[in-house]
């Protein structure tokens, strides 16, 4: 499924004062170690205002859009879906640094070469 990233008003990050739950907030959820990191918004900001960034074909059970871009001077792959609180809202789901498979996508989409570590 294509999108673009100009379709969304903003990311809906769960508030982590009403839920503390890293399984059900998405915020404390991507912020994990084996994750994003604790920089997760810084990442996601980054990925979409300092580009490029591409979709790249992933298999996902619970989300809908697979997105590989630079953020915090790595590449990350970040999964997203549309918010079920706003249409024009996009809600990251989980994240990881990107694999060579998804990089080389970002490569053939973008055409940039990543000259980071991986």
């Amino acid at each position: 499924m294509c999108w673009t990233s100009t379709r969304y008003e903003i990311i809906d990050w769960d508030d982590p004062m009403i839920d503390d739950n890293p399984e059900t907030n998405n915020l404390l959820h991507c912020q994990r170690a084996d994750r994003l990191g604790v920089q997760a918004e810084m990442i996601v900001y980054e990925i979409f205002h300092y580009g490029p960034w591409a979709e790249v074909q992933f298999t996902m059970q619970t989300a809908e859009y697979a997105v590989v871009g630079v953020g915090l001077a790595n590449i990350w792959l970040v999964l997203f879906k549309d918010s079920p609180k706003r249409g024009d809202w996009l809600r990251p789901v989980t994240g990881w640094l990107a694999e060579r498979a998804e990089i080389r996508e970002w490569e053939q989409a973008t055409g940039e070469r990543w000259k980071g570590r991986r």
